[in-house]
């Protein structure tokens, strides 16, 4: 009897567990986002998506990745982007366009990604990129 129970019960919890599994409905990603940001990227048009990282606190460029650096309120937070095999602009924008210290990534097309840099980060991009 007690045999019987445990694999009643065993039975139970798994079904349970598959049940959370396949039910749970998927996350979306734009949930993470604050407020302000789900504004900016609903008020822009549906076939340009953009991504800001503010308080950047560093960039460099090494071996084709872009590694960033962001202050979040649990610490420092790296951040890479592989710019090998993609259609990547880089470019830096004056300051009015970007809040201080962020970087802007912006869907210019289906194949096309450009990113902002601002100008209060020290990075030379045609001295980065001829490294690789």
């Amino acid at each position: 009897m007690k045999d019987l129970l445990t694999t009643v019960s065993s039975i139970f919890v798994i079904l349970f567990s598959l049940s959370v599994l396949f039910l749970a409905e998927p996350t979306d990603a734009r949930t993470a986002l604050p407020t302000e940001q789900r504004n900016e990227i609903s008020d822009r048009p549906p076939g340009k998506s953009s991504l800001l990282f503010t308080r950047v606190q560093g960039a460099k460029i090494k071996n084709g990745v872009l590694i960033f650096m962001t202050l979040e309120e649990d610490g420092l937070e790296d951040h890479y982007f592989p710019l090998r095999g993609k259609n990547v602009v880089l470019s830096q924008t004056p300051d009015k366009q970007l809040p201080v210290s962020s970087i802007q990534f912006t869907e210019e097309s289906e194949n096309c990604l450009r990113i902002n840099i601002c100008p209060s980060i020290q990075i030379n991009l045609l001295e980065e990129l001829t490294a690789l």
